[in-house]
């Protein structure tokens, strides 16, 4: 006896369900915020701090901005299980809307890594550093404040 061809079909859908929400590369990291960017290999920011870029640290995890630019930079500064990841906020227009988001450096420990963002000019931005394991939340530091 032949199945119409509408249920063979709607197995296939369903089986198709399934095998993608039980497959590991389905599940999203929950990083910070809305925005979450993988970050490149690069070096350290050139300057100083509080002048030409402004930093955040925690726990082997470095984060600098760079306002003019708009690049984030962050340190893994410890060859561990955890992303290094730097979170940011920033005010946007119309006031009070805040853009959040994350830079994650999954590159290994002693390495930094660079994000590119499209910040607003002379606004408000906070930025911290933290550490996840798996797209979870381990811990984090104090908000570091700067202009845009």
């Amino acid at each position: 006896m032949r199945r119409p061809r509408w249920v063979l079909l709607a197995v296939a859908v369903v089986a198709g369900m399934v095998a993608t929400l039980l497959t590991p590369a389905a599940a999203q990291a929950a990083y910070y915020g809305s925005e979450t960017d993988y970050a490149v290999a690069t070096r350290a920011p050139e300057g100083a701090d509080g002048v030409d870029y402004f930093c955040a640290s925690h726990t082997y995890v470095v984060v600098c901005v760079m306002p003019y630019g708009d690049k984030i930079y962050v340190a893994d500064l410890k060859k561990d299980d955890y992303a290094a990841v730097g979170e940011w906020m920033v005010e946007t227009d119309p006031y009070p809307t805040i853009r959040y988001g994350s830079c994650v450096n999954k590159l290994g420990g002693g390495t930094w890594g660079l994000c590119d963002k499209n910040f607003p000019e002379n606004k408000t931005a906070y930025v911290r550093a933290a550490r996840y394991n798996s797209g979870k939340l381990v811990d984090r530091g104090l908000s570091r404040e700067l202009t845009t």
